[in-house]
């Protein structure tokens, strides 16, 4: 079971969260909305870790609030994902030990560890009392703990995996939440708690259409429903509007970066962008156009490109994946780095 401790200022404390597969902390800068809408996607049945970057994420790269994200990815070596950022810091303790750190980066750093027997999070603040045990639910506190500090050997993660007895689903973040949610966790029921990760259904006919062409791989991490795109209006022309950077044909596929190298994309136009944090990475992402939709596919960017269609749904687009989006679209690299799919005369 994890324990937090209780803040001295239970107002300006973040939001400590344990749901069956995830441990987050939150700064108290997001808010009790952004709290509510991270709660609802850690604990639903197919919440995957891309799911709680892209709530995040959907704040603004410029915007984004201090974190301490855990995963536990496979019960049976004690696996986990981790995502840290800002004042937030991550101590993950077994036969040895890792310690990640948010500070120095616009958007966030990643990991992952095995065998792990102890988690620490933890936020800038106060916190002078406790600590108290929290089973499942939200507390305000800066820092979450479970398990040993030290290990000699592994042992499974069993706090976010509990029981549904006893439970009272939080249905409110702020004063008048009860911290002491606590349950009772049976190392048998384990697996059947927390379950495998969520993984793409098989395709139904092997990667084919029913005229037997190959289908575009559209796998969007954080996605939950198809688009339909708008036609642009006649006689005008699509293009790329880039600040800083200016406006780019798409008359060719356009790779997008802090420094793409033409000869490794032939045929592309090559669109470099300013990125001093290096959040862009040197091959970042490739548009092409598609009939009216533009066509999105990740080269493998260390930390995506948050995508904002014009009807303010917002999906973090990363992992080599693909998406079409339509006219009006608005691409965040990172670094201040905009980029929207436009039409011009």
């Amino acid at each position: 079971m994890f324990t937090y401790p209780t803040p001295a200022d239970a107002g300006t404390a973040g939001y400590a969260m344990v749901a069956d597969r995830f441990a987050l902390l939150l700064g108290a800068e997001a808010g009790a909305g952004i709290a509510a809408d991270l709660w609802s996607t850690m604990t639903a049945p197919d919440a995957a870790f891309e799911d709680v970057l892209s709530v995040i994420a959907a704040i603004g790269i410029g915007a984004l609030p201090d974190f301490a994200l855990v995963e536990l990815v496979d019960v049976a070596t004690s696996s986990v994902s981790v995502a840290v950022r800002g004042t937030a810091t991550i101590d993950l303790h077994g036969p040895q030990r890792s310690s990640y750190a948010g500070g120095g980066v616009g958007t966030w750093v990643e990991g992952s560890a095995r065998e792990v027997a102890g988690i620490s999070l933890s936020l800038a603040g106060d916190d002078d009392g406790g600590p108290l045990p929290l089973g499942r639910g939200v507390a305000r506190s800066n820092g979450l703990r479970w398990g040993a500090e030290t290990a000699p050997s592994p042992a499974p993660i069993e706090a976010v995996a509990a029981s549904r007895e006893h439970i009272v689903e939080p249905t409110a973040f702020l004063g008048d939440l009860d911290p002491l949610e606590t349950v009772a966790i049976d190392r048998g029921d384990l697996a059947a708690a927390v379950g495998p990760r969520r993984t793409p259904p098989p395709a139904e006919s092997s990667g084919a259409d029913g005229d037997g062409d190959a289908v575009e791989d559209e796998t969007i991490l954080g996605s939950r429903r198809p688009r339909v795109a708008d036609a642009p209006p006649p006689g005008r022309t699509a293009r790329l509007r880039i600040d800083p950077g200016g406006d780019v044909p798409l008359d060719h596929p356009v790779v997008l970066g802090r420094g793409p190298r033409a000869a490794d994309h032939p045929g592309a136009r090559i669109a470099a962008v300013p990125s001093p944090r290096k959040e862009v990475s040197s091959t970042h992402l490739e548009v092409r156009l598609d009939g009216d939709e533009l066509v999105l596919r990740d080269l493998d960017s260390t930390n995506g490109t948050v995508v904002r269609r014009p009807d303010g749904d917002v999906t973090l687009l990363r992992g080599g994946a693909t998406l079409r989006v339509e006219v009006g679209t608005v691409l965040d690299l990172g670094d201040g780095v905009i980029v929207v799919f436009d039409t011009t005369p």
